[in-house]
């Protein structure tokens, strides 16, 4: 069995970090975000995989390579332009050749594609989608199924108030080879808007299922701090770092500097070679590679990405710093995203900002 897994999405509601990056590389506690759906599904026995891929391809290709390191084989599709998520599968429809998988890229599924294929084959669909509960359905597919998962009817992003159903398209198809044909190949062609409800709209079958597992969406800044800390929570212990108060669950790199007086209160991820100087007080954050954060400083709610310096007494709540800032001393940010190489001047002071 085949995959594709789509990975062509600029993430325009998490930029200015997606400027530089693509969102599937978007960094998860200790993964990249892509790197859940990959293992997910060559657990599930899946060796063959084709990534589309269009926004700053160049990094992602460079970043997953050739799929050595997941005891697969990995090829890239690359999009000049965009064809809506089911136009871009149509694009390799040679390379398909019976019953596949379709995940998004951009999404963190840490979970069992096995249970949904087994629940596939036996429903004798034409399409399964996975399914997952949301508090605000408005941003999704929505599904309504019967007592055997069969799709009764499919809203794409409908307004909260005229929501059906808080079961919603989760982003993991299995299909077979006979819905391509559905798909044009001269325009913008999604699963969700178009292919799905062409599908009912035929009376064919198509089913859900409720997912095994951990799925989060990463779309804005906020998510991305769930997520990670969710990660955290599943994999992470209770640990000591010498000299320091720490309590909760932690993931903890190697070749970490922390001075004595220091606190960390989990969930917490804290990545290679990162520097924490005595005062500070960590709690409920993400700290990416090389990051080093100064004497007196309390950050909270928070993701450094990798490269990142915050000075002295500085106060950080509910914000993502993007790689390789330089925040100088007594700054304030609350609520930011900050993108990459941004320096920020001492007693600095700013609450819902974007920088640049």
């Amino acid at each position: 069995m085949k995959a594709i897994v789509l990975a062509g999405g600029e993430g325009t509601r998490l930029r200015p970090l997606t400027s530089t990056r693509p969102k599937p590389l978007m960094p998860v506690a200790d993964r990249p975000c892509i790197d859940y759906i990959l293992r997910s599904l060559v657990e599930a026995g899946i060796r063959k995989i084709i990534i589309a891929t269009h926004h700053l391809s160049d990094k992602l290709i460079k970043a997953i390579g050739d799929g050595l390191e997941y005891d697969a084989s990995i090829v890239y599709s690359f999009e000049e332009t965009p064809a809506g998520t089911a136009g871009a599968v149509k694009r390799v429809a040679e390379f398909i050749d019976g019953t596949f998988v379709v995940a998004m890229g951009d999404i963190v599924a840490d979970v069992d594609v096995n249970s949904l294929i087994r629940f596939h084959r036996a429903s004798k669909a034409v399409a399964t989608i996975a399914l997952t509960r949301v508090d605000d359905p408005s941003q999704y597919g929505v599904a309504e199924i019967s007592n055997e998962g069969r799709i009764l009817r499919f809203q794409e992003k409908p307004k909260l108030e005229e929501a059906f159903s808080n079961l919603v398209n989760a982003g993991i198809y299995i299909l077979e080879t006979s819905v391509l044909e559905f798909i044009p190949t001269d325009r913008m062609f999604d699963f969700s808007k178009n292919l799905f409800p062409l599908l009912l709209e035929k009376g064919l079958p198509v089913y859900g299922r409720p997912l095994d597992g951990v799925w989060m969406d990463i779309g804005r800044p906020g998510d991305l701090l769930k997520a990670s800390l969710e990660m955290v929570k599943r994999h992470g212990k209770e640990q000591s770092i010498k000299g320091v108060r720490t309590s909760g669950l932690m993931m903890i790199g190697g070749g970490v500097s922390a001075e004595a007086g220091a606190s960390v209160e989990g969930p917490c991820y804290i990545g290679n070679s990162v520097r924490i100087e005595s005062g500070v007080s960590l709690r409920a954050s993400c700290l990416q590679d090389e990051v080093t954060v100064s004497s007196g400083t309390a950050i909270s709610d928070t993701i450094l990405l990798e490269g990142t310096r915050v000075g002295k007494g500085c106060e950080i709540t509910g914000s993502v710093l993007a790689s390789d800032c330089d925040i100088g001393d007594d700054v304030k940010l609350s609520f930011c995203v900050i993108g990459d190489g941004v320096k920020v001047k001492s007693g600095t002071s700013l609450q819902n900002a974007k920088l640049p």
